[in-house]
């Protein structure tokens, strides 16, 4: 169950990643310009060892995909800044659903082969409700309506990106998969984010140095490229073998655990419940015994 592992991993890295502007309150845009550009440059190496495929359709995907990371990256950064991470991470978790049902709806064999067993299917739906609810008593942290008309066509685009991840790396190969979206789509997730930078900021040559060369912004920048390297190498292993795209979003659940962790042994006051957290951990182990059916 090599999904298993790396969607665990997958959730680490994410903890990371939807966290670290909660305090730092950096524009969305820039750090969104250090994941893509940074991401890209320090894979630029391990690209020049793989040989170069032509194939528009391939580079079409990852040109959506990068815009799509774009996209999604500044919303999450912005949301975390704005109404912190448990918010931001519970209006993700509708994700789950949509990139199931939309897995489903595009590999009809895939369901009709669950769907021939009753009680897996039954089971997979029962496991992946309960971690959703459990998830959502975990984080207490309420609801806005500016939240959700913020988010919610992130959660989509979200949905939307797990299938396409997986899609690029079956296309060719595992490998050639995540060194192209590695550098080329995490590159043109890049110049999106320049794009809006420049064009809602309107920065002078000086203001943008500053902000996006600042000291504290480097340090949180080189940070998160590294973890967004990890993150992604994680989770296109586990989209690339597991039996549904949905479920890898389900395991990235984990999260809030890894920052329960983290926050209990600095000795930082938590207030996420932990019996609610042994809930997700029970619904999520039973979905990957019904998915290995």
């Amino acid at each position: 169950m090599v999904w298993v592992i790396a969607g665990l991993f997958y959730g680490l890295f994410m903890s990371f990643y939807t966290a670290i502007n909660q305090n730092n309150k950096i524009n969305g845009y820039v750090l969104g310009l250090w994941r893509g550009f940074g991401v890209s440059f320090v894979s630029l190496p391990v690209l020049l060892t793989e040989p170069f495929l032509f194939d528009p359709v391939y580079f079409f995907l990852l040109v959506v995909q990068g815009l799509f990371i774009g996209y999604y990256d500044s919303r999450i950064f912005f949301s975390s800044a704005r109404f912190g991470a448990a918010g931001t991470s519970r209006i993700l978790v509708f994700s789950i659903l949509i990139s199931m049902v939309f897995f489903w709806t595009t590999h009809p064999v895939s369901f009709a082969r669950v769907a021939a067993h009753p009680l897996i299917l039954g089971g997979i739906i029962v496991s992946v409700l309960g971690a959703i609810g459990s998830y959502m008593t975990m984080l207490k942290e309420p609801f806005t309506r500016e939240l959700v008309r913020f988010m919610l066509p992130a959660v989509f685009v979200w949905s939307l990106m797990s299938s396409l991840t997986q899609e690029i790396m079956q296309l060719h190969s595992l490998r050639y998969g995540m060194v192209y979206y590695l550098f080329f789509s995490t590159f043109v997730s890049g110049l999106y984010n320049l794009f809006y930078y420049v064009k809602t900021e309107k920065p002078t040559k000086e203001q943008a140095l500053q902000e996006i060369f600042g000291t504290k912004v480097m340090n949180i920048g080189l940070l998160l490229v590294l973890f967004s390297a990890l993150l992604i190498i994680t989770k296109s292993i586990a989209l690339d073998e597991t039996p549904n795209t949905g479920y890898v979003n389900a395991l990235s659940l984990t999260s809030p655990l890894w920052l329960m962790l983290y926050n209990h042994a600095i000795k930082h006051q938590d207030f996420a419940s932990p019996k609610a957290g042994l809930v997700m951990i029970a619904c999520l182990f039973s979905l990957v015994l019904f998915t290995s059916f």
